[in-house]
């Protein structure tokens, strides 16, 4: 056993969510799960980031397209969150708007 190893717990002061094109159209195209199932999982997943006041950012791409809108509930949920629509945009990280939401809450977090 290598004891050099040190396990370092997580810590909810040093994360943040991102929230990456869950949108309505998208939904459907999940192979793994149904999209109910799918939206469920994000929706849990949600809760428990704002459970524990975890900074969160949305991000949406292609609205106006097949992908569709934020799943509302989502919205619904962080209304206070950075929300950042990238029309025509497919990598987040090309996006501008995004790189300054996700540095802005990884620094308000820490």
């Amino acid at each position: 056993m290598n004891s050099a190893f040190k396990y370092n717990r997580l810590d909810k002061n040093d994360v943040a969510v991102l929230l990456v094109d869950h949108q309505t159209g998208l939904t459907n195209c999940v192979q793994d799960f149904s999209p109910d199932d799918f939206k469920n999982g994000v929706l849990a997943f949600a809760s428990a980031a704002k459970y524990f006041n975890l900074p969160t950012i949305l991000t949406t791409s292609f609205e106006e397209g097949p992908n569709g809108p934020l799943v509302p509930e989502l919205k619904e949920m962080f209304p206070d969150a950075p929300y950042i629509a990238r029309p025509g945009n497919i990598n987040a990280w090309d996006n501008e708007d995004f790189v300054k939401a996700v540095k802005a809450t990884a620094r308000s977090s820490c």
